[in-house]
């Protein structure tokens, strides 16, 4: 959702610095940024909660002991995007287009690391 959310912000952005004001009556950034950051609050805690019972239970759940493949790189360094860009909004005062375009990094790493299996495997290491 968070991800849809820095498209659609990514976009208003756009129509905003071109001067073309939009007709639909669009919160303003700011609110939309405020609604950004509490989604991505929460995502992060689903994540963290998701990668971490992962990495605890994966010998009880699959009978081997955690394997370092594509999948659970790819999810610990959107995990770890997500945490900086949080630590990096709390820190250092990031907002606007820094923030929409590290939760889309963010998103990205977490589609190509549940759904890009085939991505991966074929076009990125060559099998």
């Amino acid at each position: 959702m968070a991800a849809l959310h820095a498209v659609l912000m990514t976009m208003l952005e756009k129509q905003l610095h071109r001067g073309a004001f939009p007709q639909n009556g669009a919160p303003p950034l700011l609110t939309l940024e405020a609604m950004l950051f509490r989604t991505i609050g929460v995502g992060f805690a689903l994540l963290t909660l998701a990668v971490f019972s992962g990495i605890f239970f994966s010998e009880e759940l699959f009978g081997t002991p955690l394997q370092f493949s594509h999948k659970v790189i790819l999810a610990i360094l959107s995990w770890l995007v997500f945490g900086g860009l949080l630590v990096g909004r709390h820190f250092r005062g990031w907002r606007g287009r820094t923030a929409l375009v590290w939760t889309i990094t963010g998103f990205t790493l977490l589609l190509l690391a549940y759904l890009g299996t085939q991505f991966v495997l074929e076009v990125l290491l060559g099998r």
